[in-house]
């Protein structure tokens, strides 16, 4: 893997390439406090199995791409920013392939409804389609997914960033070692700050069903997703559809069940990649 820059409307994002340049372009976003760092695991994988990977670090997350005000934040943003910089990457001619985990997953699958002709496939982790959200909210099982988005209330908070960065990382369960890339980089007020203003500024808006292969993987001990809205994601997918539940993982899945994700993101890959 080798570090590289992207400019892309006007700013320049970092990432993490690997794999041959002349490969399918498969982009990974990665989630809340978190960075390229997060596919650590799944990349050099999906490489070998000849993808030009890039996982990027988003708006807010690399330096050069930090612009103020909370506008700036807005999902459609996060959703031009990656259509960009796979016009960048010599995506323009041919879908690419996406991959997402969390706000990644939320950007992801705005990007793939309202843009289904750039996307080839598409898998996402932990974060389900915005619509199957609003689904569950009008049933009985509306409580308990009313509750896992609690701490929305808090994120939303100018003055505590930092103490909401440091609980993400206290509840993670991973090892020091896995979140010390985090911690360097987003170790300033202004860097938690924007990748903060993402909760101030998200809503719900109409979306189209999502029409390419689709994988969506939802860890059971997640906390702010409920089982009903997880299997609602399929009420919003009319292209080939997969679900699968990971038993062990939490929020940090990728970085909790590494072995079981590489192989479902693999084998998505075999079966709908051409």
């Amino acid at each position: 893997m080798k570090r590289i820059q992207i400019k892309a409307r006007g700013f320049t994002f970092d990432a993490m390439e690997d794999g041959p340049e002349d490969g399918p372009l498969l982009i990974l976003l990665h989630g809340t406090a978190r960075s390229s760092w997060e596919w650590h695991h799944q990349q050099p994988k999906l490489a070998e199995a000849g993808f030009r990977t890039v996982a990027l670090d988003m708006r807010g997350y690399s330096p050069g791409a930090r612009p103020e005000g909370k506008k700036a934040y807005d999902v459609r943003e996060y959703v031009k920013d990656t259509l960009a910089i796979a016009e960048k990457l010599g995506g323009a001619d041919r879908p690419f392939h996406l991959m997402a985990i969390s706000i990644g997953s939320t950007t992801a699958w705005t990007l793939a409804s309202k843009y289904p002709k750039r996307v080839a496939t598409l898998a996402c982790l932990n974060q389900p389609h915005p619509l199957a959200i609003v689904e569950v909210l009008s049933t009985l099982a509306a409580n308990k997914q009313r509750d896992g988005y609690s701490y929305f209330a808090e994120f939303v908070k100018e003055d505590k960033e930092l103490e909401n960065f440091e609980g993400i990382f206290e509840r993670s369960g991973l090892p020091e070692e896995e979140l010390a890339p985090y911690r360097e980089l987003l170790n300033s007020k202004e860097a938690i700050h924007a990748v903060f203003n993402w909760y101030r500024v998200i809503k719900v808006r109409a979306l189209k069903p999502i029409v390419v292969p689709t994988l969506y993987i939802w860890p059971r001990n997640i906390g702010n997703v409920s089982l009903e809205t997880a299997e609602a994601v399929a009420h919003y997918v009319t292209g080939p559809y997969r679900f699968e539940i990971l038993e062990k993982a939490r929020n940090y899945s990728l970085q909790m069940e590494p072995e079981k994700i590489t192989r479902l993101l693999l084998e998505h890959l075999a079966e709908h990649a051409q």
